[in-house]
């Protein structure tokens, strides 16, 4: 599967976005609103040596996509119980999920184009030399591709996004780059990405679970949980990155999200 896009309300139901209106590829859920996109890093702090190291604050787990036996690591934000009994989790990813478009979006009229499989592979190796360039790790992760390190961005780089849906995604311009005589804009989807997923018992890995595998009011409660956890936990983040810019002078804000 290629990359993976601003989320919908739906799982399996998230086009990669933009003019082209791709059909959808990529089973993901995205958290409220929000102006800000944000993950909840979890660190574990070693003091003095290893037998001291203190654990995450919640659970890591590891979703894997079958087909290509790729890895995506992920904090355990819920477990809990369908109407039918069945388990179900959901899962944040720890890395900035990410998508690329054709078009330097740069103007916020200008016309961005989806790309196949095909021509992202093509693509890649500029792509994940621009993305060093600004410090961060291109992986090639299960159900979307994600970045390693600080995604910084000012008001100046929003983009709005039609996704051919009911309501229009948000997302934040990462980099943009030249590759066999196209540019191209790389991009994170400003909503929390959640995941819905199934533990294998015998393994510990997660998979992730389709519309129509899955269809439940309780899911429905649990999102909107999580939701506002993540909501709140944003309000708070950027509440504290404020307060260090007292000075009222204009600054690039620095999102924490993954390990770098």
């Amino acid at each position: 599967t290629a990359a993976c896009a601003v989320a919908s309300r739906r799982v399996g139901a998230t086009p990669r976005a933009a003019a082209a209106r791709a059909p959808p590829r990529s089973p993901i859920r995205r958290g409220a609103d929000r102006r800000r996109f944000a993950q909840i890093v979890v660190v574990a702090a070693a003091a003095g040596d290893y037998s001291n190291e203190i654990p995450p604050a919640m659970p890591l787990v590891t979703v894997v996509e079958p087909e290509t036996n790729r890895t995506l690591l992920c904090m355990l934000r819920r477990r809990f119980k369908l109407g039918d009994g069945q388990e179900r989790c959901l899962c944040l990813p720890l890395d900035h999920p990410i998508d690329v478009l054709r078009g330097e979006g740069l103007d916020e009229t200008e016309d961005l184009s989806d790309i196949g499989d095909d021509e992202l592979a093509a693509i890649l190796p500029d792509m994940s030399m621009e993305l060093a360039k600004k410090g961060m790790l291109l992986q090639r992760s299960a159900f979307c591709m994600t970045v390693r390190g600080a995604v910084r961005f000012n008001e100046t780089d929003t983009l709005v996004m039609d996704t051919g849906m009911d309501e229009e995604s948000e997302g934040v311009e990462v980099a943009t780059f030249q590759s066999g005589g196209s540019k191209y804009l790389v991009y994170a989807p400003m909503n929390p990405v959640l995941l819905v997923t199934k533990e294998d018992p015998a393994t510990g890995q997660h998979t992730v679970m389709f519309d129509e595998e899955m269809d439940d009011d309780v899911l429905e409660e649990n999102m909107a949980a999580v939701e506002e956890e993540l909501t709140d936990a944003e309000s708070e983040l950027f509440d504290d990155v404020a307060g260090l810019f007292d000075d009222g002078a204009e600054s690039d804000v620095g999102v924490g999200g993954g390990r770098g």
